[in-house]
């Protein structure tokens, strides 16, 4: 059985928000295959890239950049009910393939019921904020909330 790990150092929520804010601001295009580099360090272009970054992760192995692949965020994440999203927290489709696997970062419910604002590094696109019907656009039943381990809420 596999077990849940804290991989990386703590991490504040507003934190990961900076961090998410830095790809923004730096316009990233998707890719599986390239690498960004900023302030943050190295890491995949892709949605689990992303996250890494924004999570503060190590690349796996720590001697490799890119952060983790999607699965590995499950095995730093623990599932939480959709009620206790928090900026920070992840909507994750974490099976199938690099094809179907996906993760959007949670930044705030939005004012349509059902809705939230996510940070998001998506195919064809370059990272951006945008509104999302919960829990994604499609493949609804396949996405769960998750939370980092490491996160630290501030008081």
């Amino acid at each position: 059985m596999i077990t849940a790990r804290v991989a990386g150092r703590l991490i504040r929520r507003s934190e990961i928000v900076e961090r998410a804010c830095s790809w923004l601001r730096d316009s990233v295009p998707y890719s599986q295959k390239r690498f960004h580099q900023n302030e943050h360090g190295i890491y995949r272009a892709d949605c689990s890239g992303f996250v890494s970054m924004a999570w503060g992760l190590p690349g796996k192995p720590e001697d490799r950049h890119g952060g983790f692949d999607t699965p590995g965020l499950v095995l730093v994440s623990g599932l939480i009910p959709a009620h206790e999203l928090r900026a920070g927290d992840v909507v994750i489709r974490a099976d199938g393939t690099n094809l179907t696997r996906h993760v959007v970062i949670f930044a705030a419910w939005a004012e349509e019921p059902g809705r939230y604002w996510a940070y998001e590094q998506a195919g064809g696109r370059s990272t951006r904020l945008r509104v999302l019907t919960y829990p994604y656009e499609t493949g609804a039943e396949l996405y769960v909330p998750r939370r980092y381990l490491s996160v630290h809420d501030e008081a």
